[in-house]
């Protein structure tokens, strides 16, 4: 009964072509901006994308030793609610994070993930894929989208296959 509840090993081939392909669009859209912005937008946004590097490796940690006890679902909520709050924090005047810092880091941050959960079938919480190449292991926990996608594109295969 608890196998059901794991996560695969590898997303499936549809899941992984909208995670690369969703990811390519974002960092499409981000790019051109890094030229557009004052250098120290964009020097303060790539700053925080390391930042947000470390940040979801210790996640990582946590979640993988289980040094905290987060269910697959309300870890997903935890980590990608991280990054939507740095996105709206990024509209604030802060001095870190606003003036377009944090939105900037955040959208490369998840481009970058999902093209990277794309290139390694990583299945689950795309925005823990960085720190899964970095530690060799994928993180237990589910995505929001991509999760029920992929159990749906399963199903359908599985089906098809009988």
């Amino acid at each position: 009964m608890t196998a059901s509840l794991e996560q695969p090993r590898q997303a499936p081939p549809v899941g992984r072509a909208l995670r690369i392909l969703l990811g390519l669009a974002l960092i499409a859209y981000a790019v051109p901006v890094y030229f557009q912005v004052p250098m120290r937008i964009a020097v303060g946004s790539c700053l925080l994308v390391l930042g947000l590097i470390g940040v979801y490796s210790l996640i990582h940690i946590a979640v993988s030793r289980r040094m905290v006890a987060f269910g697959p679902c309300l870890g997903a909520i935890v980590a990608n609610g991280f990054l939507v709050a740095l996105y709206f924090a990024g509209a604030s005047g802060l001095p870190i994070l606003g003036h377009g810092k944090g939105q900037l880091a955040a959208l490369t941050f998840l481009g970058v993930s999902l093209v990277v959960a794309g290139m390694r079938a990583a299945p689950g919480c795309e925005v823990m894929a960085i720190p899964g190449l970095l530690f060799g292991k994928h993180t237990e926990l589910a995505c929001i989208i991509f999760s029920p996608l992929d159990r749906l594109e399963r199903k359908l295969r599985s089906k098809r296959n009988v």
